[in-house]
């Protein structure tokens, strides 16, 4: 199902979309590599979800990069929603 093509692009097309969520929301080396490890994950559930459902709307080989760009996005805003960091006053 995954060559090592797929998973090679996959993770760099997550890794750019985790590390540019990082610089407009991130603080600290501990989010970047959460955030990072959260995109990871959400891209390749979109990758399984797209693929176990015969959609993909513009792959790019066999990687389905809107639909896993979408699960990521949504996996980083729910990482971010739950994990509110206090600012000090």
């Amino acid at each position: 199902m995954f060559t090592l093509p797929t998973i090679a692009l996959a993770i760099l097309f997550a890794s750019i979309i985790g590390l540019a969520f990082y610089l407009l929301f991130g603080r600290g080396w501990l989010q970047l590599g959460v955030f990072w490890l959260v995109a990871v994950f959400g891209f390749f559930v979109g990758q399984i979800i797209s693929t176990l459902m015969q959609f993909s709307l513009f792959p790019i080989g066999s990687v389905n990069l809107p639909e896993g760009a979408a699960t990521c996005l949504i996996a980083l805003f729910a990482l971010r929603a739950f994990w509110r960091v206090e600012t000090p006053s």
